[in-house]
């Protein structure tokens, strides 16, 4: 296979898992790619020799979301983190949406027992970034009719997430510590149905931001950590909450008989302008993260300029 196959390939695979190419240039041997999912990009070297064909250096932070799943994609050797818990009963939470400008903010825990590992597994439970749509929502009917008590689900639809976003922004706090709230509340209403003897949690914010979130929740045994999809329990709660997602962006496309694109991309700043000439930019706020840069770009005026000569 030579490069241009290559990437042609690459391409085609990251498109169905929502990955947009933003930019791409020559450089020696190869090419660098930059891919877009949500407000995340990462840039990829792909070089190409007759002696080692074909090979690939994933650049940016080695905390960027994406990185995990392009590793996955290229096949490269991720390095697995060792068990960072031998809990029997164990809590994982996840979050969808953050990264859409469109859409609600869905946080979801999901209880696991490690007698059911394995029937997880086989009904095909991973990182929900590293599934397709419509794979997510197979997988998470089936964990609804087999699990269905094992999950909790928070969902702050866009109007309810614009006003506490607003209320937690005159208190001097940004987007993280609302997740961590989220996050906490979530694992403490686990807590009170449920034994477990854990929780882990991806990593989005300082230790100290999540374990201060609410009152109590610095009793709970945490693991904070980054990649935590890797746990069974965080993606299972990773795919209800993407489903959710997924569920609610259907439901506001038909209200508003629109169709909704997922992300922050130019496709979704035209969608913008669309909805805004539409219904008006007042009612941006029931469908969308108002906060977003996104949304300077959609109401932006048009100027025109007369040619005076």
């Amino acid at each position: 296979m030579n490069l241009l196959e290559f990437v042609a390939s690459l391409l085609e695979k990251l498109a169905k898992i929502g990955f947009i190419l933003v930019d791409e240039k020559e450089i020696n041997y190869g090419m660098q790619l930059k891919f877009r999912k949500g407000e995340n990009e990462i840039p990829l070297n792909v070089y190409a020799s007759k002696k080692k064909g074909i090979s690939t250096v994933i650049g940016g932070s080695p905390k960027n979301p994406l990185r995990s799943v392009l590793q996955e994609i290229l096949g490269q050797n991720v390095e697995k983190a060792e068990n960072s818990h031998k809990w029997q009963v164990w809590a994982g939470t996840d979050e969808s949406g953050k990264g859409d400008f469109f859409g609600p903010l869905v946080v979801c825990g999901f209880i696991v027992n490690e007698n059911v590992v394995l029937e997880l597994r086989k009904l095909g439970v991973k990182d929900s970034k590293l599934l397709k749509d419509d794979e997510i929502i197979k997988i998470a009917q089936q964990l609804y009719i087999r699990f269905s008590k094992n999950f909790e689900v928070m969902i702050l639809q866009p109007v309810k997430y614009n006003e506490l976003y607003e209320n937690f922004r005159k208190q001097g706090k940004k987007l993280n510590e609302m997740l961590a709230w989220m996050h906490s509340r979530i694992i403490l209403n686990l807590k009170e149905k449920h034994h477990f003897e854990g929780a882990v949690v991806d990593k989005f914010a300082s230790d100290k931001v999540l374990k201060t979130a609410i009152k109590g929740f610095d009793k709970i045994n945490l693991i904070h950590k980054i990649k935590a999809e890797e746990d069974i329990a965080v993606a299972c709660a990773s795919i209800i909450a993407r489903y959710k997602f997924l569920r609610t962006m259907d439901e506001l496309s038909v209200k508003y008989k629109l169709k909704l694109p997922k992300g922050a991309s130019a496709k979704v700043i035209e969608m913008g302008k669309k909805f805004v000439a539409q219904y008006g930019e007042e009612k941006l706020k029931n469908v969308a993260k108002i906060h977003f840069k996104t949304r300077e770009k959609i109401i932006e005026a048009d100027f025109t300029f007369m040619d005076r000569k």
